[in-house]
């Protein structure tokens, strides 16, 4: 059988490295948009794979949507978009989120969303095409991370001595813009539970103020991660996530047997109901009543930890992505 070829808009992720491992009789080609359209232009039967919007401007990003699709009907190809988020995190407005989610809809011959919340989501007549896929153990991805990084360590046990801990109580770890760390920083603060953030990108200016309580890091960590999330005392993990998105630190933290706090938002809230891996917080007034909760009930929201990831591991993932790209 001839192989199909895979046009790859984005990086080849972890993510997605596992599902196309995990199919037979495909070739993936990463490159820049032009690149990729002249390869496209010599190529038939060929699938062309969205998965971010790549944001050029309010004229400029859907005409090289159209641009694509117009080159797939000519040479016989399809356009497959991984819908990751409701709202695109560098597209400016919810109008040109909307606009442009709606011109994906409408020239995707298929749609991978990761969770049956944000299917309800898209319109329903594009429902048809929307599969549901899943994302999967994370552990060996953090295991691989080797790189230290020493201002983080000098800082974060420097943070722990004088706090007199060995490890925080809760660790929230997130790159993303849309993650409200307002709630968590608030309701810790008041019941003074230590608490580790680690959020690059984000200035650290979100701290109105020195806590003793919150070690507060805005770069990436990798090598020290890992021996954090390794430890046997009961810590737990904090997803802020106000996007219509499932993030992946919900299989980081239940990869690792981490119980999660989140806020009220879907999918995640759903998620965290549906498999029962932690505890959805209302508000950051709620924030400690919600930890003891957790920490009484440790090892039940551990094991649900391995239960989640037996439901929704990379080979279901890769289930659902044979019916799409092949």
């Amino acid at each position: 059988m001839k192989s199909k070829s895979i046009f790859c808009e984005s990086r080849i992720d972890y993510k997605y490295e596992n599902v196309f491992s995990r199919l037979d009789g495909i070739n993936t080609i990463e490159g820049t948009y032009l690149h990729l359209l002249k390869q496209l232009l010599k190529s038939k039967d060929s699938r062309y794979h969205i998965r971010y919007i790549s944001y050029r401007g309010k004229i400029l990003t859907p005409l090289r949507i159209l641009v694509i699709f117009f080159v797939c009907k000519l040479t016989g190809s399809r356009i497959l978009w991984s819908c990751h988020n409701i709202y695109e995190h560098n597209v400016p407005s919810k109008r040109e989120n909307d606009f442009l989610r709606f011109i994906l809809c409408r020239v995707s011959n298929k749609i991978v969303v990761f969770h049956e919340d944000i299917k309800k989501e898209l319109p329903k007549w594009a429902k048809k095409k929307i599969f549901v896929a899943c994302f999967g153990n994370y552990r060996s991805f953090i295991e691989n991370q080797n790189e230290p990084n020493e201002e983080f360590l000098k800082g974060y046990q420097e943070w722990l001595k004088a706090n007199n801990k060995t490890n925080p109580d809760i660790i929230s770890v997130s790159a993303a813009k849309r993650n409200n760390l307002k709630p968590l920083i608030l309701g810790v603060q008041e019941k003074k539970l230590s608490t580790l953030i680690i959020a690059p990108n984000r200035k650290n200016q979100i701290l109105k103020g020195q806590y003793k309580n919150i070690f507060f890091f805005s770069g990436f960590v990798r090598k020290e991660l890992k021996t954090i999330l390794n430890t046997r005392e009961k810590i737990i993990g904090y997803i802020g996530h106000d996007n219509m998105s499932v993030p992946t630190s919900i299989y980081m933290y239940a990869s690792y047997g981490i119980p999660i706090l989140c806020l009220d938002h879907k999918p995640l809230n759903t998620i965290i109901h549906d498999y029962k891996i932690g505890v959805v917080v209302k508000d950051s007034s709620s924030i400690g009543e919600c930890y003891q909760n957790i920490q009484k009930n440790y090892d039940f929201y551990k094991t649900n930890c391995s239960h989640f990831l037996e439901k929704n591991s990379w080979d279901r993932s890769a289930e659902v992505h044979a019916k799409v790209f092949l």
